[in-house]
């Protein structure tokens, strides 16, 4: 339809090329542009576009008036004066820091394959990634997290905007057959319901990144926002094909990704060998070494202690950091290698670096800034925790309110920590309002409970439901310190002996042995246990300066010791 609409515009153009104006033309032919399709073309924009910017945007188009046609035309100069006072504009967020809020609804599967879906929610994901890095000043793109509640979904635009409040949706289709892909998408103003920009792009997978440049770039254009020198080389190279992928390297890579996201220990585990193999295939894929190193990271760290951090943790650092070797600008990257300085080698100075670039790199990475406020709150820096958090509240409220739940928690610990237990009980039952399922919830909630002396409210947030102990270290501990508070111990005890006997089986962390014996009054025992944690290099240490269980440990020498050790004090 565009197509024909052009010819009819060509066509009304050289009508007009014969025909008298009665509007004065620029003084200097030269810097006169005659049609629709030249002003376009000397903006480097469609006509869409173009189009649009004169109706909303002022940009200067003048009409030659006719009985019945409205040709146009423009001055050269006129257009570089409008846009370099539009681009100096730009150089800012919008007015009052607005900024322009986009969502990548989960690309369609048409495989028709439910088994192929690691495949379209992986480009997705990776689209929402080149989309992120536009212009983070300006432009506010939703995570996948809360994207992914659009899958498959029939909401009309209205509703979307609604619930969102985007500005704009990028949809598409996917189709792959063996290593060539069809890619079919579209972008919406959804105030209006104007598609802006349609295309379709079939291709060899190889060449899957240049598709994703050329996209990205296509949005860039479309919705107005300027892009980073630095950023704009990337992206060309990319558009340019001078980055291809392994095909079967790729979808190992996604098929990492899709287990990664699964949040528990098993398919977080299952994601290490898609990435190993990605990276076996494409050892200069920059991010199959940052998804690894994520994988790694999560699993030596609570809630998941499912690996030795001996065992996890230099794999972890050493795939960050060939990552960030191969593309220093991948934030998880830096991310993965803060976790490890921050839970393993306590070297706080180092990970607060990287969290930061992190976040330098991706301001709107709401994962980023909370790793970064628990590890303020570790330190005792408690005000600055709860600015960073309230720093991740406004970010999760533009972009990923499906995780509201998890600041909600952030944020209790916060109170908990700062033995404010009414305020950290009363946070909790908003996040379950949210979510009533979510553990780190009932986990904080029950603690919170039991220094409060209500004990019984705390065990019937902990007592396992379909879950036997060992399962979750971290739930069982909390149960058994909820069972010696009220006094019965002898249950306290039997977790300590469920312990020994999964110890044998999988990794459980000295942490909680130290906490279950502090809680049983034996001080001797939990100090013993927190050296071995400490040995271990175990991650519940980093609370051990303010978690409240182990205030009756504070006075011993043994423990002040520890402390330092670990550079909680200085």
């Amino acid at each position: 339809m565009s197509s024909l609409w052009l010819k009819g515009e060509e066509r009304s153009d050289r009508i007009t090329a014969l025909m008298p104006s009665n509007t004065p033309a620029p003084a200097n032919s030269a810097d006169r542009l005659d049609s629709w399709k030249e002003i376009a073309s000397y903006l480097r924009r469609d006509v869409r576009t173009v189009q649009r910017w004169e109706k909303k945007e002022g940009l200067p188009v003048h009409r030659h008036q006719h009985d019945k046609l409205g040709s146009v035309y423009a001055s050269r100069m006129e257009l570089d004066s409008w846009l370099s006072t539009r681009q100096i504009a730009e150089v800012r967020p919008g007015a009052n820091g607005y900024k322009i809020r986009l969502a990548v609804l989960p690309l369609g599967n048409l495989a028709g394959d439910p088994e192929q879906d690691y495949f379209s929610d992986g480009l997705t994901e990776e689209m929402i990634t080149q989309i992120t890095r536009l212009q983070p000043e300006r432009l506010a793109v939703i995570a996948l997290s809360t994207a992914m509640n659009y899958k498959a979904s029939n909401k009309p635009l209205e509703q979307i905007k609604s619930e969102l409040g985007v500005d704009y949706i990028l949809q598409g289709k996917v189709r792959r057959a063996a290593d060539r892909i069809r890619i079919t998408t579209q972008l919406v103003e959804v105030e209006d319901q104007t598609q802006l920009w349609a295309e379709t792009y079939e291709r060899d997978l190889r060449d899957i990144l240049s598709v994703q440049a050329e996209i990205a770039q296509a949005i860039a254009r479309e919705i107005q926002v300027l892009v980073s020198r630095s950023e704009q080389t990337r992206l060309s190279a990319m558009e340019q094909g001078k980055k291809k992928v392994n095909p079967s390297a790729y979808e190992s890579y996604l098929k990492g990704r899709f287990h990664l996201h699964g949040l528990t220990a098993a398919p977080i585990q299952k994601s290490i060998q898609f990435f190993e193999s990605a990276i076996q295939q494409e050892p200069t894929y920059a991010p199959a070494h940052a998804g690894l190193a994520t994988a790694y990271a999560l699993l030596a760290i609570a809630p998941f202690d499912l690996l030795l951090p001996h065992q996890a943790m230099p794999k972890a650092e050493g795939a960050a950091r060939r990552s960030l070797e191969l593309d220093e600008s991948l934030a998880e990257a830096h991310i993965a290698l803060a976790l490890v300085r921050h839970h393993y080698h306590w070297d706080w100075e180092s990970a607060e670096s990287n969290y930061r670039r992190a976040i330098e790199l991706n301001p709107d990475d709401a994962s980023a800034h909370l790793w970064y406020s628990w590890m303020l709150l570790a330190l005792s820096r408690h005000q600055e925790a709860l600015e960073e958090i309230e720093r991740t509240m406004e970010i999760v409220q533009a972009t990923d309110p499906h995780r509201m739940v998890g600041v909600r928690s952030t944020r209790a610990a916060a109170y908990y920590f700062s033995r404010d237990y009414d305020r950290a009980a009363a946070e909790c039952q908003k996040g379950l309002e949210l979510d009533p399922s979510y553990f780190m919830l009932h986990y904080i909630l029950a603690r919170s409970f039991a220094r409060m002396g209500r004990n019984t409210e705390a065990l019937a947030h902990l007592q396992p439901k379909g879950k036997s102990i060992g399962e979750v270290p971290l739930m069982d501990a909390a149960l058994g310190l909820a069972y010696a508070v009220g006094g019965q111990k002898t249950h306290t005890k039997k977790i300590v002996e469920a312990f020994n006997i999964h110890a044998a089986k999988r990794y459980i962390p000295a942490t909680y042995f130290g906490m279950l014996f502090a809680g049983l009054g034996e001080k001797e025992q939990a100090l013993t246990w927190l050296e071995k944690a400490y040995e271990e290099r175990a991650d519940g240490l980093t609370w051990l300066n303010v978690d409240p269980m182990l205030d009756n440990l504070r006075p011993e020498p043994r423990f002040q010791d520890l402390v330092k050790k670990i550079g909680l004090v200085k």
